[in-house]
């Protein structure tokens, strides 16, 4: 690997030091006026040379010139836009620009001439949802979610009903790099998938990758969501919160010193157990429920310090975990049984970030970050006599930990150039997964036994370059170069990844896009089920086992009508070459007891399609339609006899609305529908009997006594489209004080049966033939909450 970081840091060195200087650059940070919070993506404009650029994560900006004077225009979305005259001083002090109050009507506009981010970037594939919009969306159970918000996007779907699961352009949950400040997450959901792990009042920005992935991004297939949190306020405290049917949070932030430094505490639990717990348990001597505990909590904590005017200290902490714990008693004469289980799993997130500001070209950001992810099953059965006594108990763990480090640098040597480039390295410990059997009695010997109980350590360390190149003012180009490995446990693989995007303007207003992106992925998702369950096993590649990979390609347009609405079209390609799944009959209950990587087959997979998306952006009413024609299939050679078959997650058809209108200055209203067509499913098409039976086949009754399934192909069945609509309505009221607000949403609003599982009834007695169930879990779910901010 030292070979691959000394090229990659040789290309650095050669395309920094070639590349034309600008005599003259203003540099600084924007922020908001009320928080001083920086803003992510704002942009600025010199319009008189025709030249721009944005903020990145951190609210930083660097514009190179060819005048030491310029008149510039800051603008972001719902913002009202300034306008200011800048003149190059011979100080390194960078500009804190603060855009004024939020807007509602269509004075941003007026900047739409000037910036067209869709149209005018290289970018392609990447979608970036205000956090106000996505608080403004239809609220499950009072709880607006990140992951749901990006379901009702072209190329996005979720797994199956009412999960927080994301699927992008044919992959699977896995195959996306979820990063909360820059730290990966691997399991984001809670309650089994209804919900996400992100609490919507402490997060800034979203953007989603759908593909044509800058450089600076590694690790998966599909896709890349970075959501960013607030900074906190660093002027006054404040705070919100908001009590609803399933669930109550509370966010606090404001200064620690005045103007330099600033936290933000942010908290989320939910209270099903403390209101069920007195109407189900039961009485000492009565047969039924003795405990339950059934709750999902998450914890934020942010510090923000400013060092010097150049240095910048961030310190996050992200805690969440889901916990199912049941204890049922069946009281009998002289005895009594209890039976437990228990179900948990969680995240433990936590980061450092340094920003320094070399120059007024050159900015760095170090970072330093640990992250652990853990799941528990655990059943146990107890036997109370007056002569006996037994307890018997298994438990199940799998786990990741992960230290990582990277150093990341922004260059804006000339306007023309916007140069990116870094190295990192992550040290994992992976628990695939181990069980351990525990037997106790007042008569027979204990028995304690534990399987597969071993870690694999692995190093990934990785370096990269990508430089946003303005060749004319037609072509704009993004090309990159990632350079990644993984150390499994005896094999080191090595890897490239080339990555390229371009821009040509057609129109002033129009534009055509292409990429070309080689992603690796080291670790794989083993799972059985078409969700992402917590019992689903991570496991990294092996000496067995190898990256993924995959290769995609682009093809789009872009075009902005009359600054009020932007339509995109694109077509892609994906294929994946190593992709995992589970062989017959293996599931992650033998995985455990046995080494997990001969229980799986590795092959190819394919998913193409076109997507269109048509948004409102300014206005009263804004919103979105979208639909995706997509394909997805797979192929191994040891499963479905070596053919290829439509994969678990192959949505021919997706097709979405969201609405949202204010009505007036205290009533908001919005909605979403989706219409999906149906997942592919496997069903027996036969039987074979065995020898008591009188007829050796039966094709359609399936009542024999010995019988055994006959499947002609994987998924080679469809089940229901799935359909849904949501409505929300909110209402705000400004107090002296505070603010407060109600907001009342229905899921599922016409009361649609969308099946969460399906069960073969192998012989109905009504029909004398086989059926299949559908058994929907989300009706029509009405939600009242109570929010407030101070």
């Amino acid at each position: 690997m030292p070979k691959y970081i000394a090229l990659q840091l040789l290309i650095c060195t050669l395309l920094i030091t070639t590349v034309a200087q600008a005599q003259y650059s203003v540099n600084g940070y924007i922020s908001q006026t009320k928080s001083a919070e920086k803003l992510v993506g704002a942009y600025v404009v010199a319009p008189y040379f025709k030249k721009g650029t944005s903020t990145n994560n951190y609210g930083y900006f660097s514009l190179s010139l060819p005048k030491d004077t310029a008149t510039l225009i800051i603008s972001y979305v719902g913002h009202n836009p300034i306008q200011l005259f800048w003149q190059a001083s011979s100080t390194d002090s960078a500009l804190n620009i603060v855009l004024g109050k939020v807007i509602t009507n269509d004075a941003v506009t007026v900047i739409g001439n000037k910036i067209q981010k869709n149209v005018e970037s290289a970018q392609m594939s990447k979608v970036s949802i205000p956090i106000e919009q996505i608080k403004a969306m239809p609220k499950f159970l009072g709880e607006a979610d990140v992951l749901k918000s990006l379901q009702m996007l072209p190329g996005v779907s979720g797994g199956t009903e009412g999960t927080s699961g994301v699927v992008v352009r044919g992959g699977t949950p896995d195959q996306n790099l979820i990063l909360l400040d820059g730290t990966p997450i691997y399991n984001a959901s809670h309650l089994f998938g209804i919900f996400s792990t992100f609490n919507a009042d402490a997060v800034k920005n979203v953007d989603l990758y759908k593909g044509g992935f800058p450089a600076r991004y590694g690790g998966r297939l599909s896709s890349v969501i970075d959501i960013i949190l607030k900074d906190g306020d660093k002027s006054s405290l404040h705070g919100e919160g908001g009590i609803g049917l399933l669930a109550s949070k509370l966010q606090l932030e404001g200064p620690i010193k005045k103007n330099k430094s600033s936290f933000l505490l942010s908290a989320r639990r939910s209270y099903l157990d403390i209101l069920a717990q007195p109407f189900l348990k039961a009485t000492k001597d009565e047969t039924g429920i003795d405990k339950l505990f059934a709750y999902f909590y998450d914890f934020n904590a942010k510090l923000n310090f400013d060092l010097t005017k150049k240095d910048k200290l961030f310190v996050s902490f992200y805690s969440g975990d889901d916990m199912l714990k049941l204890k049922v008693k069946d009281v009998a004469p002289n005895e009594t049984f209890k039976f437990g289980t228990q179900v948990g799993w969680g995240n433990l997130i936590g980061t450092v970030r340094w920003n320094h500001i070399i120059n007024k070209k050159l900015f760095a950001n170090t970072t330093v970050n640990y992250t652990r992810y853990r799941f528990l099953t655990k059943v146990s059965e107890e036997n109370i006599s007056p002569t006996y006594n037994e307890n018997f108990g298994a438990k199940y763990i799998s786990g990741i930990y992960d230290v990582g480090a990277k150093v990341d640098f922004d260059y804006r040597p000339t306007y023309k150039h916007s140069i990116k480039y870094g190295v990192g390295i992550i040290a994992h410990t992976f628990t695939p997964g181990a069980t351990s059997f525990k037997l106790t009695s007042s008569t027979d010997p204990p028995i304690d036994t534990a399987f597969n109980n071993k870690r694999q350590q692995s190093i990934e360390p990785s370096a990269y370059i990508e430089d946003d190149i303005i060749v004319s003012d037609k072509l704009k180009l993004n090309t990159g170069l990632h350079i990644g490995g993984f150390k499994a446990q005896t094999k080191y693989y090595p890897n490239i990844q080339p990555r390229i995007s371009g821009r040509y303007m057609l129109t002033d207003r129009a534009s055509i896009k292409a990429t070309y992106t080689r992603m690796y992925q080291y670790i794989h998702l083993l799972s059985n089920n078409n969700t992402t369950l917590p019992t689903d096993l991570w496991v990294p590649s092996t000496d067995n086992i190898k990256p993924m990979l995959s290769d995609q390609v682009a093809l789009g347009f872009a075009k902005n009508i009359n600054n009020k609405y932007e339509f995109t079209a694109e077509a892609y390609y994906k294929n994946m070459i190593g992709v995992v799944e589970y062989k017959d009959g293996a599931s992650f209950l033998n995985s455990s007891t046995d080494n997990w990587d001969k229980k799986v087959s590795q092959g190819n997979g394919k998913s193409y399609g076109v997507e269109l998306l048509i948004q409102k952006t300014s206005g009263r009413t804004t919103g979105w339609v979208g639909y995706t024609l997509g394909y997805s299939n797979r192929t191994f050679n040891e499963i479905n006899n070596g053919k290829t078959f439509a994969y678990k997650y192959d949505r021919r058809h997706d097709f979405e609305i969201t609405v949202i209108h204010k009505i007036s200055k205290r009533w908001e209203c919005s909605a979403n529908f989706v219409w999906q067509s149906p997942l592919p499913f496997t069903l027996p098409t036969g039987q074979f009997a065995g020898m008591d039976d009188t007829s050796p086949y039966q094709s359609n009754g399936f009542n024999s006594n010995n019988t055994y399934d006959i499947y002609s192909s994987r998924n080679a069945f469809r089940l229901l489209a799935y359909h849904r609509l949501d409505a929300g309505f909110t209402y705000r009221k400004q107090k002296k004080r505070y603010e407060k607000s109600w907001n009342f949403s229905f899921y599922n609003a016409y009361n649609r049966n969308n099946p969460f599982f399906y069960d073969l009834d192998r012989y109905n007695a009504a029909t004398g033939k086989a059926q299949l169930n559908g058994y929907p879990i989300l009706p029509l779910l009405p939600s009242i909450s109570y929010g407030f901010k101070f």
